[in-house]
């Protein structure tokens, strides 16, 4: 028997309103580059994604299985959110894709799937079994709706791909294939979370934008001058994948070959700035302060103005060989700095990991931490 109240019309009204608009704004801001990146994997290239078309079909799509089921199972009132179930499953369900393989996560949903039909089909049976209360009130109708949708929305979130470098590395990827460097290196800034994918579109974007000298260490390095390349921890597609990496970059690493012989074979193969600035990224990202000396020394002899890491590398190899200085010019900026980050050192050689966590908070983005941590 079906169960009505007074307020039915304006909940069923108030919870389309809420869905939808949490519907489009999950798609539109939070999972449009993953859904860009589904459309363009299945088909092949030959589409492009619109994110705010895409979420208004979506959401269209959704709401309108919502009315399907609903029509049968007749949730109304304080059930009313309940009936959004279904489309709340298929959300997480269209947005629960593995980056790596572009596979939907199967054995989350061989469980997830029967576990929310059941429970959906347990709680139409529990409203058309409860007494009728005809006479609540508008808040007591209210208020069942709004923990329900809150219930609901955290589990979308939650069974979907919410891993936040994920998302970064396809928003870097967006830029990428329109040549917007610049805008790759604006992702995730301020943030410490990074994947190897994501540290290599980053590092190719100052690369070609000439600032890998600058910004290097103002971004997470976990991998070291393999880093510097796609394919030696990623497994991606052929769009989303090493192809399209070296294409912008212009010549393919060997198989297994790594970051740093890659990037010294173009180095020496071409008079090419960029491979010039990726050798020498190797160099400081494997920590070989005397090889990246021998190289940069005829640079810093001919310009007057190095890069903040090469003076940052230089200032740390002088202080290691007093006895064999390299001549360049410093910036005095840079040099305070580095007086500043020898004095936090010798405060706290007696306790490392103050010493670590304060080196971290304070010079995070200088060669000196990379290099002492």
């Amino acid at each position: 028997m079906s169960k009505r109240t007074r307020y039915d019309k304006s909940m069923q009204w108030l919870c389309a309103a809420v869905f939808a608009l949490f519907s489009f704004i999950y798609i539109y801001v939070f999972q449009g580059e993953l859904l860009a990146l589904m459309q363009d994997y299945l088909s092949r290239g030959v589409t492009n994604s619109n994110a705010f078309l895409a979420a208004i079909i979506i959401t269209a799509l959704l709401m309108l299985l919502q009315w399907g089921v609903n029509r049968l199972s007749k949730l109304h009132g304080r059930w009313e959110a309940v009936s959004y179930l279904p489309s709340c499953t298929l959300l997480a369900l269209l947005t629960d894709v593995n980056t790596d393989t572009m596979l939907y996560s199967l054995s989350k949903w061989l469980w997830a799937v029967p576990v929310c039909v059941l429970l959906y089909i347990l709680l139409v049976w529990v409203n058309r079994n409860v007494n009728d209360i005809n006479k609540k009130s508008y808040f007591g109708v209210l208020w069942p709706n709004l923990l329900t949708f809150n219930i609901l929305f955290v589990l979308t979130a939650q069974l979907s791909n919410s891993a936040s470098t994920s998302h970064m590395e396809l928003a870097a990827w967006h830029y990428v294939h329109d040549d917007k460097y610049e805008d790759v290196l604006s992702i995730g800034r301020r943030s410490d979370d990074s994947n190897a994918a994501l540290t290599s579109l980053r590092n190719l974007a100052m690369a070609k934008t000439g600032q890998l000298g600058d910004l290097l260490f103002h971004y997470p390095q976990h991998y070291g001058s393999d880093g510097l390349i796609y394919n030696k921890y990623s497994r991606q597609t052929q769009r989303y994948g090493a192809q399209e990496f070296y294409e912008h970059l212009g010549a393919t690493a060997y198989g297994g070959e790594s970051g740093r012989a890659f990037v010294e074979r173009m180095y020496h193969k071409t008079d090419s700035a960029i491979y010039r600035d990726l050798y020498l990224a190797a160099l400081l990202l494997d920590k070989d302060l005397y090889t990246f000396v021998r190289e940069v020394s005829p640079m810093a002899q001919a310009e007057a103005h190095l890069p903040v890491h090469y003076q940052e590398a230089l200032l740390l190899y002088n202080d290691h060989h007093p006895d064999a200085p390299v001549t360049f010019t410093a910036d005095t900026t840079i040099v305070n700095r580095f007086s500043d980050y020898q004095t936090l050192q010798r405060e706290h050689a007696d306790d490392a990991i103050v010493a670590k966590n304060l080196s971290k908070r304070k010079f995070g983005n200088t060669y000196w931490c990379y290099f002492d941590y």
